[in-house]
């Protein structure tokens, strides 16, 4: 298996692009119902399961090799796969569960096992007798509420920050920065070789402009946004400081000077940073890179930066998260051949050498013990070459190196609560749109900050 699974997934795309339904394909598409193993001695009908999840192409595509894979390997079993874009699968998931109506595997955010409410829907993984020894020793304590493990982790993932080398190199600058105060010097370099149309990093939104503020102050002051109490852990003039450095990174031709002059939302169909290339580096999650690589003419030209630091041998500023999980429907446990069918789905999915061959990084690199060294041992194609994985090592690292100073910045599971998230967000959007200044930005902030995160976690 081990040569094949590129040169797989090749064809495939391509079968997929001439049938046009990269967005809404199914893998029932591009498999055969029923094409099991001739040499198994199983015989019968199979119980079927339904696995949902959302993806990119390159995920979609390599899921579905995996699903087929599971079907020739368990042929008693059969997946029925319901892949979607990102944009509204939250929602349709929710309406899906109040209506009794999700998949039997769903694919889930860390955060949602909260916000929706996982310990009313979501199985408690206990009862499926799963072996989560192969994990890291903590890795499954935010997917656990009440004792009751609501998720298997598939992986872990931060925000960092990738650099198209070309604009840099256009600059006169070989070599690329590792602190804020170099970013802002290579921004300067940049502008001034190009008439101020290129910009070290360009446009980042409102999410990302936080994580970044946020970061640049834990880095600082050596603590989390919220503290273990549940309370906004900066002080407003910690938050004077923190958007003071966001104008100056505005000022200084690393970010552009106003949202409002490029108002496209999407980074990665951006054409400054697609087709102008003016746009010198993204703010990402290192599992999400691959949106924005792809769309590149020479993808060779994005480099892994990391997380630019307040002095050149600090290791600091990495919030962590776990990137996604597996969660299943209450459902299954009312049914025994569905139970067998999900463990061993689950087990297959997260820890089977070929499978973890095909499905790669397209989920981020793999939690579990047993995948990470599958992908880290393989030499075709070579896993811990890609930016995904270089990413990985570098938020880990930091994670480490914070976590041996007594700084633990995990990310609060309520953070990217949708309502308690516009908390933040908004008025940075209106900073950064010149509809609000600094002051106006803080004072939201710091008044509606604990009332909202303590309403919605139900206090």
């Amino acid at each position: 298996m081990k040569g094949i699974e590129t040169s797989m997934k090749k064809i495939l795309l391509f079968i997929l692009a001439l049938m046009g339904i990269f967005s809404s394909m199914a893998c029932s598409d591009t498999t055969t119902q029923g094409s099991y193993d001739p040499n198994t001695t199983w015989s019968g009908t199979p119980t079927t399961i339904k696995f949902s999840w959302w993806g990119t192409t390159d995920r979609n595509v390599a899921t579905c090799l995996a699903i087929q894979l599971f079907h020739e390997k368990y042929p008693m079993y059969r997946v029925e796969g319901d892949q979607s874009v990102w944009t509204g699968y939250q929602t349709t998931l929710y309406n899906r569960l109040e209506r009794n109506r999700e998949a039997d595997v769903f694919q889930v955010n860390y955060n949602w096992l909260y916000s929706m409410y996982g310990e009313y829907y979501f199985l408690d993984l206990n009862t499926l007798d799963l072996d989560l020894s192969d994990w890291p020793e903590g890795e499954h304590d935010p997917l656990t509420i009440n004792g009751k493990v609501l998720g298997v982790s598939l992986s872990e993932t931060g925000y960092i920050f990738y650099l198209n080398k070309k604009i840099y190199d256009d600059a006169g600058i070989t070599e690329m920065p590792k602190t804020w105060d170099q970013l802002i010097a290579a921004g300067q370099q940049i502008g001034a070789s190009s008439n101020y149309t290129k910009f070290a990093i360009g446009r980042l939104d409102a999410q990302q402009v936080a994580i970044l503020m946020f970061t640049w102050l834990s880095q600082k002051y050596g603590k989390n946004l919220i503290s273990d109490d549940h309370k906004l852990n900066f002080t407003r003039d910690e938050l004077e400081e923190g958007f003071a450095f966001i104008n100056d990174l505005r000022s200084n031709n690393v970010l552009i000077p106003s949202n409002a002059n490029d108002t496209h939302p999407d980074g990665p169909t951006n054409p400054n940073w697609v087709t102008y290339q003016n746009y010198g580096g993204i703010l990402q999650w290192n599992t999400a890179v691959s949106e924005y690589e792809n769309v590149l003419s020479d993808k060779s030209n994005l480099v892994t930066a990391g997380m630019f630091q307040q002095e050149e041998d600090d290791n600091l500023g990495s919030y962590k998260k776990v990137s996604m999980a597996l969660a299943v429907s209450r459902r299954v446990a009312n049914d025994p051949a569905k139970k067998a069918a999900v463990k061993a789905f689950i087990e297959f999915m997260t820890s089977d050498p070929d499978a973890v061959r095909i499905l790669g990084v397209d989920r981020g690199v793999p939690s579990n013990s047993l995948a990470y060294n599958t992908l880290l041992e393989s030499t075709d194609p070579v896993f811990t070459a890609t930016r995904e994985w270089e990413g990985h090592v570098i938020v880990q690292q930091n994670y480490e190196s914070q976590i041996s100073e007594g700084i633990n910045l995990y990310i609060h599971p309520y953070y990217e609560h949708d309502v308690f998230r516009r908390i933040y967000e908004l008025p940075i959007e209106k900073f950064l749109f010149g509809t609000y200044t600094a002051n106006q930005a803080i004072n939201e902030i710091i008044s509606k900050f604990n009332s909202t995160l303590a309403q919605v976690m139900g206090g």
